[in-house]
């Protein structure tokens, strides 16, 4: 996902998120109805939902011990009603924000829950998620039901932590003529009922939980190679398409699944606009882009285009493979953006340097570590604002330096290899594999911190004789040593005379002042830039002229 607020431009600061972090056990919380509390994983959700009334009927397939009795526990909203354990009428009741409700497990297979409710047409502040109706820039009506981390038991009862991975399959009623959305397959049985089955790789309820109507999309064919088919919707005169260079969008998924494997959800990916708070959003084979993002003040070369490649890293960085928990929320989109980074790199060069100069400024001023420390801990809503640009920045970029770009993406490589749950441990372990490297310290030092962080700044000395020498000396507020290793561009009077060199600290610096000597120099040096090409969270300083 990428959110709408764009701070250098002086855009409303929004981002989708969450209160807290949950455990990755599954849950068990006390009975209230005088049983014992039963472990449980909810393996699938069946789900049916009226757009035009916002009537739900909810079905979970846990997996309990075979035959026990006892109660569970599961985060839903106090509307519930008709609950039934097995397809059998239940005593429940809804307290704290639970469905409690008892029985017998069966035999063999998975226990039913079953249950209705009224989905109220609201949406939560800030992140509007819920079930919301929008008009387009046309008067057109955009249909959204959205979930988010830990906000699927809005809908129903549901499992929230980031780490549950399931199976969906979504029934949809609707107006007739209208064209929905949801994750998976997707099938129309007649004008007023749309189906979507997401029975093959499981998908986390975050992104899962999605459904999109809007009565004039068209669809347009994309793409369609080998590798996957993309497919536009779009209503007539929508500004996403003739932005879109679907040429780019072919490249990308070829670089893709060279990498990382088949597109996760089947060969089809739909990219649908709608009236939203945010750029981009990814759901299992669906990706819905902001109506108007071509508008936006653009913090990127080809803002549209970054976008959605940003979306479709997501579908194996997020949503094949998704976070433990809130806390692990960095990673998923420092990978979606380090990988549009490289491929822009590596295929649109004139686009990856202003990407990079924009996560950079975004680093260089983040209000938070990527894994606060304080206590109290932060509203996930405040500090996950800045993982934008510390999250790529940190955790892939600056390690490119120090590691290789073979390294690293040799680490994402692994870490993403199979669908299932991933923290930012396994993302340094994955690294560490892939470089032999001891990354530790590096960790320890950028990741964790309390309070607004610490970031270095350099300052620079030299002297120019027969050879020329440099000193670079790292300041920080609390004396800390930051493992990295720091670009200088040597410059003369003449616009040619430029020359780049690097300063390295290591993994595990013992200094904050590290030297090199430049041989061979045939010009007078005016000036050393620090960190020219934004490669480095730091907050520069000016070199010493001698």
């Amino acid at each position: 996902m990428l959110p709408s607020w764009l701070r250098r431009f002086a855009l409303p600061c929004f981002v989708l998120g969450v209160t807290g972090c949950e455990s990755s056990e599954p849950p068990l919380e006390p009975p209230g109805l005088g049983g014992v509390a039963l472990a449980y994983t909810v393996d699938r959700y069946d789900f049916a939902f009226d757009l035009t009334t916002g009537e739900a009927a909810s079905r979970l397939a846990l997996d309990v011990e075979a035959g026990a009795r006892g109660c569970v526990s599961l985060p839903a909203p106090p509307e519930v009603t008709d609950v039934r354990w097995d397809g059998v009428p239940a005593d429940f009741r809804v307290v704290d924000g639970h469905l409690e409700v008892c029985g017998v497990a069966p035999a063999d297979g998975p226990l039913w829950i079953d249950s209705q409710q009224r989905v109220a047409e609201t949406t939560e502040p800030y992140t509007r998620v819920g079930f919301s109706r929008r008009l387009d820039a046309q008067g057109r009506l955009f249909t959204y039901l959205l979930g988010w981390l830990e906000s699927c038991d809005l809908f129903g009862p549901c499992d929230p932590a980031p780490g549950r991975l399931a199976h969906f399959t979504f029934d949809v009623t609707h107006a007739p003529g209208a064209v929905v959305l949801c994750p998976g397959s997707l099938s129309r049985r007649d004008d007023t009922h749309t189906r979507c089955e997401l029975l093959g790789t499981r998908a986390p309820t975050y992104s899962a939980f999605m459904i999109a109507s809007h009565p004039a999309w068209q669809r347009t064919r994309l793409v369609d190679t080998d590798v996957g088919r993309v497919e536009l919707y779009e209503p007539p005169g929508g500004l996403l398409g003739p932005a879109i260079d679907a040429g780019a969008v072919a490249e990308f998924l070829a670089w893709m699944t060279a990498r990382f494997g088949p597109l996760p959800y089947g060969p089809e990916l739909r990219v649908a606009s709608g009236r939203t708070d945010w750029l981009g959003m990814e759901h299992p084979a669906n990706i819905v882009l902001r109506d108007d993002l071509q508008m936006f003040p653009s913090a990127y070369t080809n803002m549209t285009l970054h976008t959605l490649l940003h979306e479709i890293a997501h579908q194996w960085a997020g949503n094949r493979t998704t976070l433990a928990s809130a806390e692990d929320y960095p990673w998923k989109e420092a990978v979606a953006e380090y990988l549009t980074y490289v491929f822009e790199d590596e295929h649109r060069s004139n686009e990856a340097a202003t990407t990079l100069a924009y996560l950079d400024r975004l680093a260089r001023t983040s209000s938070y570590y990527l894994r606060p420390r304080d206590t109290p801990a932060p509203p996930f809503l405040s500090f996950v604002n800045d993982v934008y640009g510390t999250g790529p920045m940190i955790l892939l970029v600056q390690l490119e330096s120090l590691l290789g770009r073979p390294q690293v993406l040799a680490g994402l490589q692994s870490f993403l290899a199979e669908p299932g749950v991933r923290s930012i441990e396994d993302l340094r372990r994955a690294l560490e594999t892939a470089s032999g490297k001891d990354l530790q310290r590096y960790f320890d030092t950028w990741v964790d911190g309390q309070g607004e962080p610490d970031w270095p700044f350099f300052q620079v000395e030299w002297q120019q004789g027969e050879a020329f020498a440099l000193t670079v000396t790292q300041r920080t507020q609390a004396g800390k040593v930051y493992p990295c290793e720091v670009e200088l561009e040597l410059q003369g009077e003449a616009p040619e005379e430029r020359r780049r060199v690097t300063a390295s600290y290591g993994l595990d610096p013992e200094s904050a002042t590290a030297g090199l000597t430049v041989e061979g120099l045939p010009w007078k040096v005016q000036q050393v830039v620090v960190d020219p090409r934004s490669r480095l969270v730091n907050r520069r300083s000016l070199s010493a002229v001698p």
